[in-house]
């Protein structure tokens, strides 16, 4: 097992360490396989490997570094990004191109830094959905705030686009079910 290193000498040299330190401990000091216990799932089981970091947290959310990503094919496109910092915390993301072909995001030089990619085509992009209860014919996506996740680094950022004519509740019901009816069965 790794040694793991004095917080307070950690923090007197480099404070913005601070925030990750206790989620860089929990990784250093847990075996591969590791069991989280969800509210909304119950108990899965990830890998390590697996963890995806938000280099910024997520708005509202800045404390919670450490995802995973849930994929379950009878919800498909959707997929569920997980806290494994907060086992009652996840989000609903989807691909926007999935229903919204012309999407584009511009990733500054600075962020593509920051998620330890060469270039934009390492980057996938998801936007979160809201669902109302009852109400799914009024679920919405962020497309003002997507998460760009470097999928070989697993660093991932929430962005957040300054100028920019999209919506921070862009209706999708319509668009997702016109795309299902169009996929053979």
């Amino acid at each position: 097992m790794a040694d793991v290193p004095d917080q307070h000498a950690l923090c007197a040299l480099a404070p913005a360490m601070c925030l990750l330190l206790p989620s860089l401990i929990d990784f250093l000091t847990q075996g591969d396989n590791v069991l989280l216990e969800t509210t909304r799932f119950g108990k899965i089981n990830y890998k390590k490997q697996e963890i995806v970091w938000m280099t910024r947290g997520i708005l509202g959310f800045e404390k919670f570094r450490r995802y995973v990503i849930i994929s379950a094919e009878d919800q498909e496109p959707f997929k569920w990004l997980q806290s494994i910092d907060n086992g009652s915390l996840a989000f609903l993301i989807i691909d926007p191109l999935y229903f919204r072909p012309d999407y584009a995001v511009e990733v500054n030089p600075r962020d593509l830094t920051m998620l330890g990619a060469a270039n934009f085509p390492d980057i996938t992009i998801f936007v979160m959905v809201t669902i109302p209860p009852g109400h799914p014919e009024k679920m919405s996506a962020n497309l003002q705030a997507p998460v760009a996740l470097n999928r070989q680094t697993l660093l991932a950022a929430q962005l957040i686009l300054g100028e920019s004519a999209y919506s921070t509740r862009h209706s999708i019901f319509k668009d997702i079910e016109k795309k299902l009816a169009s996929v053979p069965v």
